[in-house]
C-alpha cells in the first residue's frame, strides 16, 4: 500500500501539475528542485529502511517507513509551504513515539493517525491556498 500511495501520489502530481499551475505561474527552479530531492531522498532513506529493518518485524519496519514518509515532507515544504513541514513534523512525531512505545500503542491506530493526519493537512493546504503553494 505505501508503494502503490507514493506512486499514485507522484502520478498525480505529473498528471496534474500543468493543469493545476497553469493560472499560477510557473514554479521557480528551487521548487522544481526542491520536490525532486524530497522524492530521491525518500526513494534512498526507504532503501536503507529495508535494508536495516527488513528482519526487525512487521512493526518497526512499517513505523521507520512511516518516519520517513514524513521526513521527506519537510524538504517538500519548500514547493508545498510551510504547513507541508508542520505535516511531515506531526508524522515524524507520530512514527517516532510508535517506535520508542515498543507495544504500547496499536500499529492500526498508529497507521490510522498518520492517514488522518496527511488527509486533514492536505485537505487544509488545498482549501486555504485554493491549490496554491503557500511562499
Amino acid at each position: 500500500m505505501l508503494i502503490a500511495g507514493g506512486a499514485g501520489a507522484t502520478l498525480a502530481i505529473m498528471l496534474t501539475a500543468n493543469v493545476l499551475t497553469r493560472p499560477l505561474g510557473v514554479p521557480t527552479r528551487t521548487q522544481f528542485w526542491a520536490l525532486a530531492a524530497a522524492i530521491a531522498l525518500e526513494m534512498v532513506l526507504i532503501g536503507i529502511v529495508v535494508a536495516r529493518y527488513k528482519r526487525a518485524g512487521e512493526r518497526p519496519f512499517l513505523l521507520a517507513i512511516l518516519f520517513v514518509v514524513g521526513l521527506h515532507f519537510l524538504p517538500m515544504s519548500i514547493t508545498f509551504g510551510p504547513l507541508c513541514a508542520v505535516l511531515g513534523l506531526c508524522a515524524m512525531a507520530n512514527a517516532g513515539i510508535g517506535l520508542s512505545s515498543l507495544r504500547g500503542i496499536s500499529l492500526s491506530r498508529l497507521w490510522i493517525i498518520d492517514g488522518v493526519l496527511k488527509l486533514f493537512f492536505g485537505g487544509f493546504m488545498f482549501a486555504v491556498t485554493g491549490g496554491t503553494p503557500i511562499p
